[in-house]
């Protein structure tokens, strides 16, 4: 699976390039979340990081959707810099431990991967593979409340 690799400390995110409808570079000194109608998750925010770290914004195309076509729906994901992109085979990425099934970002992730210091010269041996699909469910819900 081809994925953009953002390295955190002690962890990677795995971002599958077939869910990205496009990438830009966070230029601006503020963080702006949008507004109504608007999914936007800071993944430093997320793992109780400084928003220093926001390099990127990565926009996710809805899923099943082939084109990259965009609108005010689809998520933005604000994160640390891409440090590669890569191709992680499928047979090493396994299911989540249950250990982590009581964190609350564990929902975000579809398998992870152990001991890949070759993957990342900044981050800890671990990387997650986002499942966008589960992340649209849960901004979806969200949105709703």
């Amino acid at each position: 699976m081809r994925v953009f690799l953002c390295a955190f400390e002690g962890f990677s995110i795995a971002i599958p390039m077939v869910s990205v409808a496009y990438v830009a570079l966070h230029a601006s000194e503020s963080t702006d979340y949008g507004g109504e109608g608007k999914v936007t998750i800071s993944l430093p925010r997320l793992f109780n990081l400084s928003e220093e770290l926001i390099r990127h914004i990565i926009v996710l195309k809805k899923p099943g959707s082939e084109t990259n076509y965009t609108d005010e729906k689809n998520i933005t994901l604000f994160t640390t810099e891409i440090e590669r992109e890569i191709d992680i085979p499928d047979e090493q990425i396994f299911p989540l431990p249950k250990a982590l099934s009581a964190t609350r970002f564990s929902i975000l992730f579809s398998g992870i991967q152990f001991n890949s210091h070759q993957l990342s010269d900044t981050a800890g041996g671990l990387v997650f593979l986002l499942n966008y699909e589960e992340l649209s469910r849960y901004a979806q819900k969200e949105e709703a409340l």
